[in-house]
C-alpha cells in the first residue's frame, strides 16, 4: 500500500555524512527550513529510541515526535508524531537512505502515513511533500557546503 505521502531524492554527499544529520533526533533544528527550534524532552537522548522531541515551527506551531526506530545499519529510522498543531493524528514517518554507488551520493525517502484532522487529505499530504521537499534540498545545500 502506498505511503499517505512519499517523498525521494539525490543528496550529493556520501551515505554517512547524510546519516549523522538524520539520526541526530535532535538536530532537525539545523538544517530544516521550517524548524527553529527542537529540543528533546526530559531524559531524551538524540539517539535513543523512545526519545520525545518537541519542535517549533516557523509559522509558531509545534510538533511532539517520538523516535520509535533507530537503525544504524539499515540507515533508516521510524518516528511517531504523538501531539501536533496540524491537522494530522495517527501519524507514524519514516526516512531510508541507500547509497548510490556510480556517484557515491545518497537517495533519500521520505515518507507518512496519517490521517488529516479538520482539513481535507489531499492538501495536507501536499503540504506535508512540499515540507519534506524544502527540507531535503536544504539538507541537500548544507551538505554541498561542507
Amino acid at each position: 500500500m502506498p505511503h499517505t505521502v512519499h517523498v525521494s531524492t539525490i543528496i550529493h554527499a556520501p551515505l554517512q555524512k547524510v546519516w549523522a544529520c538524520f539520526r541526530d533526533f535532535n538536530g532537525l533544528a539545523r538544517w530544516q527550513p521550517s524548524v527553529t527550534e527542537s529540543r528533546l524532552e526530559e531524559g531524551g537522548r538524540h539517539d535513543a529510541v523512545g526519545s520525545v522531541r518537541y519542535l517549533t515551527g516557523k509559522s509558531s506551531g509545534f510538533v511532539r515526535e517520538q523516535l520509535l526506530m533507530l537503525d544504524d545499519p539499515g540507515t533508516a529510522l521510524r518516528y511517531a508524531v504523538i501531539e501536533s498543531s496540524l491537522p494530522v493524528r495517527d501519524c507514524i514517518a519514516g526516512v531510508s537512505l541507500h547509497p548510490v554507488t556510480d556517484s557515491g551520493h545518497t537517495l533519500v525517502q521520505w515518507w507518512a502515513d496519517f490521517q488529516a484532522e479538520g482539513a481535507p487529505l489531499s492538501d495536507v499530504a501536499k503540504a506535508m511533500q512540499a515540507m519534506y521537499t524544502a527540507a531535503l534540498a536544504a539538507l541537500d545545500a548544507k551538505l554541498r557546503e561542507a
